[in-house]
């Protein structure tokens, strides 16, 4: 009994994350979404959300997938104006919908991979932010799992010190599915800002899943036997 004892509190140890620290906020961000049109997804034409809430859309959302024939990225920047260098930073943000924003259009979510993207901003919404080149790759995250609330970090360190150094006014961040999902389907996130530590809600791998279930019935089974 006390292995099978063990074998569990190894296993939940695995899935029971402990829940991230409250971290020390560096600066909120400004949030919004740019789309493509008619298939040509290479600039950025009209807005799917802003500041200004466009389209009667709830303002400063990231909407990212594909609306028809258009694809649609979210965008947030950072005014680096009287900011240091830190020893850790994250860009940080939240899942607001598992969806779109245009309902009946692509307010269903996808099974993909999202890319998180680096560019110089300008502290203005802009248009061609969509095609604004980017600056670093910083890591890809799956859609799969995902749910509403749930809160994503990726570590940005490097990149913002460099930006600091290289005296940018603002650090612009881009979320981009990729690849491209086929059908008219998106996601939507939203609170960007840039912390000092790790604050994602953890996801838990489907082998852990596997893990903590043959656990569950190994304690089970050690039960039955000892009755």
């Amino acid at each position: 009994m006390k292995r099978v004892a063990v074998t569990i509190s190894s296993v939940c140890a695995l899935y029971f994350v402990s829940l991230p620290a409250q971290a020390a906020l560096i600066t909120d961000g400004f949030t919004f979404s740019v789309a493509s049109a008619d298939d040509d997804f290479s600039v950025g034409t009209h807005f799917h959300s802003n500041t200004g809430g466009a389209f009667g859309n709830p303002a400063g959302k990231a909407e990212v997938g594909r609306y028809s024939s258009e694809e649609v990225r979210g965008l947030s920047e950072y005014d680096l104006t009287g900011l240091a260098a830190s020893p850790a930073a994250f860009v940080t943000f939240n899942v607001f919908k598992a969806g779109g924003l245009f309902t009946g259009v692509n307010d269903t979510p996808f099974d993909g991979t999202i890319d998180i993207e680096i560019y110089e901003g300008n502290n203005t919404e802009d248009l061609s932010d969509f095609e604004a080149p980017m600056a670093a790759y910083v890591m890809s995250f799956t859609t799969a799992g995902l749910s509403v609330g749930d809160v994503i970090s990726a570590d940005i360190t490097t990149w913002f010190n460099q930006a600091i150094t290289d005296g940018w006014t603002s650090l612009g961040v881009r979320l981009r599915n990729e690849p491209l999902h086929g059908t008219s389907q998106a996601w939507t996130f939203d609170l960007f800002r840039l912390t000092t530590e790790d604050e994602s809600t953890a996801i838990p791998e489907p082998g852990v899943l596997g893990l903590f279930g043959m656990g569950i019935l190994a304690f089970a089974m050690a039960r039955r036997r000892r009755s």
